[in-house]
């Protein structure tokens, strides 16, 4: 999917790129970066199309989304790099 068709459906949804983030417990760089490779993950893709037909049909999903309590993923990349060069 790409980027701007990912924009498409989080509108619909009525989500921001960083409210989505969030949900996820994801950091919001790690959506807005996609915006640069113009596509996006296919199980992103999916939840915002997921999301964007349950606003669609006005069921209600954010707070359901919020209470799973997702663990946050490690860093990895340039972030974690940047964690090594400052540790003694």
């Amino acid at each position: 999917m790409t980027y701007d068709e990912f924009g498409k459906y989080l509108r619909r949804a009525d989500v921001s790129a960083k409210e989505f983030a969030e949900m996820l417990n994801k950091h919001p760089n790690s959506i807005t970066n996609n915006a640069s490779r113009g596509k996006v993950p296919n199980e992103l893709g999916v939840i915002a199309v997921l999301m964007s037909e349950l606003a669609y049909r006005d069921i209600e999903f954010k707070s359901i989304v919020r209470k799973l309590d997702l663990p946050r993923q490690k860093s990895r990349g340039i972030a974690n790099k940047k964690d090594l060069v400052n540790k003694p």
